[in-house]
């Protein structure tokens, strides 16, 4: 019965029936969202889930399957988010990486196969709005858009996929507090954070660039616990000084290569040639570096102050990296996706 009336309020305020996946696709900073309702994944799949955490459980499938069924050719789709509401209503958010985004050539075909009313309707945001929609007659689109493939573009990718990593904020956070604790002056803060800075982008260029190349082709989920336990390890060495904090730099040089082979899933399966390499690898890279020089920027000047006024929130915050981190590390470890970022 409670579906039932939630399935009333998503119809009514929504104002679109189940069977419609709702797509919406910017352009500007080439996010995916589609929407759609959980009944037409349990249908697909045979199953109920009873709650949202149920669901939640089983994201890598829905994910999988909306990648199966939802293909921007010469594309790959990257998940960012995945968010439920009301047990009813499924968000599922990807970065569209192309290497050619002027020409796009679409296919769409999800739950069509066990719901003949199923249409999709994708909405672009480009100079011009775009609508586009899909039916078990339609499963196909061409359209030319505006936007170009080009450096800029890509360095914009890199500073958001930067930014909206919380595990690599957190990392950079622990790298950063002992240049601030045991410098008296910000300026010697900054100088020491330029060389920590320096030697992690360093390593965790030359990750990214064999891995994007696959070269080296680590198992993602393997990298996902150890980017947690280097957030640990970091932190704990913040309080126990097992390497000095004047040879920081040395652990951001090592623990760079785990974060660059993490990035490099952002750019991966873009079969990328060496025509391409300056404009796709090297234009994300640079947009890594850039969005870590707004965080240091941002972050050094407030944490310097905050530190030189109550030195235990040095020691607060190295605690709270090693909590996140086993967090993190659990989470990754069994699956569980109880963190919400």
């Amino acid at each position: 019965m409670r579906k039932i009336l939630i399935l009333f309020f998503f119809i009514f305020l929504h104002a679109h029936p189940i069977n419609l996946t709702k797509m919406d696709l910017n352009l500007t900073n080439n996010i995916l969202h589609v929407r759609f309702v959980s009944f037409n994944i349990e249908k697909t799949y045979n199953i109920e889930y009873q709650n949202e955490k149920s669901i939640q459980n089983d994201k890598n499938r829905i994910i999988n399957y909306t990648k199966k069924h939802l293909v921007f050719k010469k594309c790959n789709l990257i998940p960012i988010d995945f968010k439920v509401s009301k047990e009813i209503v499924i968000d599922e958010f990807f970065i569209l990486k192309c290497e050619n985004y002027s020409k796009l050539n679409i296919y769409f075909d999800m739950f069509m196969n066990d719901d003949p009313t199923q249409v999709g309707v994708l909405k672009i945001n480009d100079k011009n709005e775009i609508i586009i929609n899909f039916n078990r007659n339609k499963k196909n689109a061409k359209i030319k858009t505006s936007k170009k493939t080009s450096f800029i573009s890509f360095i914009k990718i890199g500073i958001f996929h930067i930014l909206e990593g919380i595990d690599h904020i957190t990392f950079l956070l622990m790298l950063l507090l002992p240049a601030i604790f045991y410098n008296k002056t910000i300026k010697k803060s900054l100088k020491d954070i330029l060389i920590i800075a320096t030697a992690f982008s360093i390593s965790h260029s030359i990750a990214l660039i064999l891995s994007a190349f696959e070269m080296i082709t680590p198992n993602p989920n393997l990298i996902e616990i150890l980017i947690a336990f280097t957030i640990f390890l970091t932190a704990l060495n913040n309080l126990l000084h097992f390497i000095n904090y004047k040879k920081e730099w040395l652990v951001a040089f090592l623990f760079g290569f785990i974060h660059g082979f993490a990035f490099s899933e952002a750019v991966r399966g873009l079969e990328i040639n060496l025509k391409n390499f300056i404009k796709i690898v090297l234009g994300f890279n640079l947009g890594v570096e850039i969005g870590q020089i707004i965080i240091v920027v941002f972050i050094t000047p407030i944490l310097f102050l905050l530190i030189k006024k109550v030195k235990s929130l040095y020691y607060y915050l190295s605690l709270l990296g090693m909590l996140l981190g086993s967090l993190w590390m659990i989470d990754r470890i069994f699956g569980l996706n109880y963190m919400p970022f």
